[in-house]
């Protein structure tokens, strides 16, 4: 194992291809099933039995978090297949409208999450070391303005577009993020370069697991340019349950502009994306795909710093088969603008590959849309601290009769009194089984479609009510 110089800005392209061994359940279906959803209702279904889960019908696993040093690659995210369904519902915190998964026991150094997705993916939470992950990017500049798209970016299908040209110019303000300690580099992620709408200044955006284990006593984190310029920053602000964290340079670098940003809220599956950064320390890497699917519900455990609690990441995903590797963690997913519409977060890997040390992409990897990712930053960057849209419900999931097909949903076990839920009249025993005419397949498909708007949105949530189907309309609070 080698230990590279903290801030050297040099990589390690031989980074072991070690992952621990997931452990894949049995009768694990071979690709999630999205539950049909007719268009006619018919009444007088009454709703099937509920499923205590707490968790999507996709199912889940769990992996850990941990801390390793540079030239050694811990575990990223490698689900052990569906969770088990407690015996009694689990409840759902009142702050927000995200449902705690169930904990794993740590096993040594490793680090990963949870992805509700199909059970068949043992997932890869991004990450080299405990905080190294996915992408490479990040860059600043000092009188630049951002472009954030506000209309629809209409990308023909018809036309290639020019990634020689986009990944030179969006490479500029990409980086590489070295964290460290004693001098030497413990975690290895990405980030890209952003200008925060009401000031000047630049910031570095990338993934709260990446930069977690910098943000104690002693530790560093450093930002690598494509130009070789190592800059030190400090953390702005980090939000666990989004993995979302900002970082501010003490020096930007000449010629260092911030990344433009798109709009995530327009994508069209099929679209062409690059996925840019530093899988496996290899820097200026690029891979291109397509959004294959959006509204992906994922779900990974961050447990930030050693002395913080694990918390639940909940995503409402973008999902590419852009090559998406251990080191891209924090990078930008862009569009065939060039503009940035995804902060590149983690990846899937299919069961038993860890053990033969086969690991890598397999061309299901995530992103958190960036319409997210930047109101999260800009809370960040204003106070320090981020709040996330939520319900006031406590969730479970299960099943229910629609049209005579039984679908999966979201099961209200519990309204706060007062909350957006009350106020717009959920009640318990509700499945809510489609949100903005989104599927609602489990909790965790609710959690990360909420965490998804903001305050002050108004969403309509398709219920079903005594067997009746139903639309009620909520205005998300905050908190």
């Amino acid at each position: 194992m080698s230990n590279n110089q903290f801030g050297s800005g040099s990589d390690d392209p031989s980074f072991p291809r070690t992952f621990p061994p997931a452990e894949p359940q049995p009768q694990q279906p071979t690709a999630p099933q999205q539950q049909p959803q007719p268009t006619e209702p018919q009444s007088q279904q009454a709703p099937t039995s509920q499923q205590s889960s707490g968790y999507d019908t996709y199912g889940s696993g769990t992996a850990s978090y941990g801390y390793d040093t540079y030239g050694h690659q811990n575990s990223y995210g490698i689900a052990t297949g569906p969770t088990p369904a407690p015996t009694a519902p689990t409840p759902q915190p009142w702050a927000t409208s995200a449902t705690t998964p169930a904990k794993e026991q740590r096993k040594g150094p490793s680090w990963g999450g949870v992805i509700a997705i199909a059970a068949v993916a043992a997932l890869l939470a991004g990450g080299l070391g405990a905080g190294a992950t996915y992408a490479l990017q990040s860059l600043q500049s000092s009188s630049s303005t951002q472009e954030t798209s506000t209309a629809d970016e209409k990308i023909k299908t018809t036309e290639v577009p020019d990634w020689a040209t986009i990944a030179a110019d969006a490479a500029k303000s990409v980086v590489a993020i070295q964290v460290g300690r004693d001098g030497k580099i413990s975690e290895l992620g990405s980030g890209f370069v952003y200008k925060h709408k009401n000031s000047d200044d630049l910031f570095i955006i990338t993934n709260n697991h990446v930069v977690a284990s910098g943000d104690s006593a002693g530790g560093e984190v450093k930002a690598v340019f494509r130009s070789g310029a190592t800059v030190a920053t400090s953390i702005v602000g980090r939000d666990p349950e989004t993995d979302v964290a900002v970082l501010k340079m003490k020096d930007v670098p000449r010629g260092v502009d911030a990344l433009p940003v798109g709009n995530s809220d327009a994508l069209k599956v099929g679209e062409p994306v690059m996925a840019l950064g530093n899988p496996l320390g290899l820097a200026d890497t690029v891979t291109t795909g397509i959004v294959s699917a959006l509204n992906r519900p994922v779900a990974t455990s961050n447990p930030g710093r050693s002395d913080e609690p694990e918390v639940a990441t909940i995503t409402n995903a973008i999902q590419t088969d852009a090559a998406i590797n251990p080191g891209n963690s924090g990078g930008p997913l862009v569009n065939g603008a060039g503009k940035v519409i995804g902060v590149n977060s983690s990846a899937a890997a299919l069961p038993g590959t860890a053990e033969s040390g086969q690991a890598g992409s397999i061309g299901i990897g995530f992103a958190i849309p960036i319409a997210q990712a930047t109101w999260i930053a800009d809370q960040l960057i204003e106070s320090g601290h981020a709040q996330h849209a939520f319900l006031g419900v406590k969730i479970t999931s299960g099943e229910v009769s629609r049209s005579g097909v039984t679908v999966g949903s979201a099961v209200v076990d519990d309204v706060e009194s007062g909350s957006p839920a009350d106020q717009g009249g959920l009640n318990k025993g509700d499945h809510i089984v489609a949100f903005d005419d989104t599927p609602v397949n489990g909790a965790v498909s609710l959690q990360a479609l909420t965490r998804s708007k903001k305050e002050g949105d108004t969403v309509k949530l398709t219920i079903v009510r005594g067997g009746h189907p139903t639309d009620i309309h909520v205005t998300l609070a905050s908190k």
